[in-house]
């Protein structure tokens, strides 16, 4: 049966790769030559003539404002905008509009966040635990909006987001390089698997059908289990570059805990000669606190010797005021701990840096004013949150860094008093999310409201009157006990650690991306199965694909083979790249591609509807140095695109396809007929800070209208915007009645309708007189005549309803959100 089943795995794939060499996608891009004009027109002139069909006229200037503005900006034209269009009568007015939007820094915004779909990128996803910072990939996101600004060669963007790490020696685009990567690291992670060897694959899978449809419109990820069943793709291409991607390093560690040590890979975002001024500071403050720890120890050995004899003998009755005492592992309930052995006893400590809590149940006495002492050791200054009795209590309890975790480290201090009950009683001690756990020996309550004294061997005294486990005190607890005056050779110390703070600024923590320090190459897994092994591994390689396996794009021993993976994809032979990209710059205008499977260029995807346009453009894309700003003009400038929309002949682009906008155009479409989004000067960089307002930011930039923010996503949800963190090639734009209903119901339209009403009346307007700067606001046109005569007969009957003018402007502006002109591009 085996035998049998090699022979047809083999017969299937002699016949794919036959096949393979007459599909239209892996011929040679032949790029047909041209009279003068743009060959875009050229090329669907020639389908118009031959099916007798008869093209638009161009539309008007209105549209072609909103249209462009939006197409290529993701935000709608502003007042003074349409003013300064309508104004220029010259024969270049058009060509110039296209130039300033092109160069506006909000191009890569818009241009961008497409990109992004593809990366599978979504703001506030990618979080890593114990670093605080709400998106770990915004660096990557800032990057991408970068790289369209600069109009980025896409062969060099290609490069540097699957081997920027490895191109050395270069210094002008150092942190690009850096960031760039993360393309890698920024996928779904398998949260449910619970076998760390299957996670292992199944990450480098995701990497394989993610950068395979990204780049090639193929998924070779279909031939993890068996030979593609209808593309050149064998298994043994699937391991080869299976190897490729499990040497590459993106996790930061799979440690005993595996569950806890699969968290991103992150590295310091700074140059290195920033780094390594930042690492000099780190290390003197290192040497500082050893110091400090050095003579916190001879201190304790001076101060038992003096007054061991002291501390020999405690009466009974000084030991009542102790009226509870535990070890912490005996919890009641606890979030992201785990129990550790210590020297005599065990102890609870962080497992998952993420929000943790421990929570006991115990019985008291009495009811009262008590102290709550914890016996602690952590590495660093810390507070936890004390709920007690369910009750947040206002006061922290602030944690003093110990000097570590181990067991001279360990320290007793009292808290409070609290208000405790008498019988049952509940505490929960919590950090939030990223925030240190200290390693959590003991705990007590203790009935003393007595203020500590003054001396060191009376306070000694007061501690031990608490419990005969604070004799000998600890390293740490010195500072508890000694007078300030012994203290001043360890406070001349903290001074100067807080001086070498100071003057250091924190170096903020990205996701990283790196070659593993030993190369794997991944064995066949028998249908994908990660324990049934055929044969041996596979050495790491490009594809076979274009007859390509040669030593051209050899892999050197100890690389991962990213880099020539890159070059390979980038390489003259490459039949794919740069048909996939135009393609989906197309799409991304047009709303569909020329091939309309944007992500497949397979035999089971779409034909291409004009095959010689889209290896023109290829061609031109290729020619062009591989600039995406250059198709774009080709793309805007055409006749095709400046046709008008009705009719909808759109199959031959007759007519501009009408299509649904983007959530996060809706969105910013709302703020922009508000102005709130300052338009930033043509040629500048870009200014983030300026846009933090911009649904691409707003989801993590804390920017949303106060109580919103929930809002925020429901709208973005209902208009195609997809949270999972899978690749999206193509935006849904199917239109429900919810999205009706939200206009109708929801607060934020209503936000933003209540706002642009005040902007206008402000300036001195009725409400009748409003309608028509409500009109160029939101739809960037003034009202026909019809549409002139419906509004005006709605304000008149609102406020004939006892309306303010404010509300019946404002809610004649939210049937303008509402409407299709306002949601769609025409």
């Amino acid at each position: 049966m085996t035998e049998i089943r090699y022979i047809l795995i083999a017969a299937t794939f002699l016949a794919t790769q036959l096949w393979a060499g007459e599909h239209w996608a892996f011929q040679p891009i032949v790029k047909a030559q041209i009279s003068e004009g743009n060959g875009i027109d050229y090329f669907l002139e020639r389908e118009f003539q031959k099916n007798e069909v008869q093209p638009n006229p161009e539309a008007d200037h209105h549209t072609l404002l909103r249209r462009l503005t939006i197409s290529l900006t993701g935000l709608p034209p502003t007042r003074k905008e349409i003013d300064q269009f309508l104004a220029d009568d010259s024969p270049e007015a058009y060509e110039k509009l296209v130039e300033r939007l092109l160069h506006s820094p909000h191009y890569g915004e818009r241009w961008g966040r497409h990109w992004l779909d593809v990366a599978r990128y979504v703001p506030g996803k990618i979080k890593v635990p114990g670093v605080d910072h709400i998106d770990l990939a915004e660096e990557y996101r800032d990057y991408v909006v970068r790289a369209f600004n600069a109009d980025k060669p896409y062969d060099r963007f290609l490069t540097e987001q699957l081997a920027g790490d490895l191109l050395t020696g270069e210094t002008t685009d150092f942190l690009d390089l850096k960031v760039a990567p993360a393309f890698l690291s920024i996928g779904p992670w398998f949260d449910e698997c619970t076998d760390p060897n299957k996670l292992k694959l199944d990450i480098a899978d995701e990497q394989i059908s993610t950068v395979t449809k990204a780049f090639l419109g193929l998924d070779f990820a279909c031939s993890r289990c068996h030979d593609h069943k209808f593309d050149p793709i064998p298994t043994r291409d699937y391991y080869a570059m299976a190897g490729i991607f499990r040497s590459t390093r993106i996790v930061k560690d799979f440690n005993e805990f595996w569950k806890d040590g699969r968290h991103r890979l992150t590295q310091p975002l700074a140059r290195p000669e920033v780094l390594e001024t930042f690492q000099k500071k780190q290390r003197a403050i290192a040497n500082l606190e050893k110091e400090r720890w050095s003579l916190l120890n001879r201190k304790r050995t001076a101060f038992i010797s003096e007054n061991e004899a002291a501390f020999k003998f405690t009466t009974a009755s000084s030991l009542n005021r102790q009226l509870n005492s535990w070890e912490a592992e005996d919890f009641s309930g606890q979030k992201n701990l785990r129990t550790v052995e210590g020297k005599y006893s065990p102890a609870i400590e962080t497992q998952v840096p993420l929000e943790q809590w421990v929570q006991y149940d115990f019985d008291l006495n009495q009811a009262g004013n008590f102290l709550l002492y914890l016996r602690y050791a952590t590495p660093k200054t810390e507070s936890l949150k004390l709920e007690l009795n369910r009750v947040l209590q206002t006061e922290l309890l602030a944690l003093a860094n110990t000097g570590g975790v181990e067991y001279q480290h360990y320290r007793w201090e009292a808290f409070g008093p609290f208000p405790f009950q008498a019988g049952s009683n509940h505490i929960r001690l919590l950090v939030d999310q990223h925030h240190w756990f200290p390693r959590l020996d003991a705990l007590k309550i203790v009935n003393d409201d007595r203020p500590a004294p003054e001396s060191a061997l009376d306070r000694a005294k007061w501690r031990l009157s608490h419990s005969r486990t604070f004799w000998p005190p600890m390293s740490s607890e010195m500072e508890l006990i000694l007078p300030p005056g012994d203290l001043a050779d360890l406070a001349l110390i903290d001074q100067k650690i807080a001086a070498f703070k100071a003057g250091s600024t924190s170096i903020k923590e990205t996701i990283a991306v790196t070659d593993q320090s030993e190369m794997i190459d991944e064995p066949i897994r028998v249908g994908g199965n990660t324990y049934q092994i055929e044969g041996d591994p596979v050495p790491r390689g490009i594809p076979t694909l274009f007859n390509s396996n040669t030593g051209e794009f050899a892999i050197p021993e100890g690389a991962s083979g990213r880099l020539e993976l890159a070059r390979w994809m980038t390489a003259p032979q490459n039949t794919l790249t740069a048909r996939v990209m135009v393609n989906r710059l197309w799409h991304w205008h047009f709303g569909k591609g020329l091939v309309a499977t944007t992500d497949n260029f397979g035999k089971k995807g779409a034909k291409p509807e004009n095959a010689a346009l889209l290896d023109w453009l290829a061609t031109e894309f290729m020619e062009s140095g591989w600039s995406v700003k250059h198709i774009q003009r080709l793309i805007v400038t055409s006749e095709a695109y400046r046709r008008t929309s009705q009719p909808a002949q759109t199959a031959l682009l007759a007519s501009f396809p009408k299509r649904r906008l983007e959530a996060e155009v809706i969105y910013d479409g709302m703020l922009g007929a508000l102005d709130k989004v300052v338009r930033q000067p043509s040629g500048n960089p870009l200014n983030t800070n300026l846009s933090r307002d911009r649904a691409l930011y707003v989801l993590v930039s804390s920017r949303s209208p106060l109580g919103l923010g929930v809002e925020i996503r429901k709208m973005f949800n209902l208009f195609g915007y997809d949270p999972s963190g899978r690749p999206l090639h193509t935006r849904p734009d199917v239109v429900t009645p919810d999205q009706a209903l939200f206009f109708l119901n929801n607060p934020l339209p209503k936000y933003y309708a209540d706002k642009l009403a005040d902007q206008l009346m402000g300036s001195g307007l009725g409400a009748k007189e409003a309608i028509t700067p409500a009109f160029l606001a939101v739809l960037g046109h003034p009202p026909d005549e019809l549409s002139a005569s419906a509004a005006l007969a709605y304000v008149t009957d609102s406020l004939r309803d006892q309306l303010s003018e404010k509300e019946a402007l404002s809610r004649m502006i939210s049937g303008l959100f509402s409407c299709d002109e306002f949601t769609h591009l025409y």
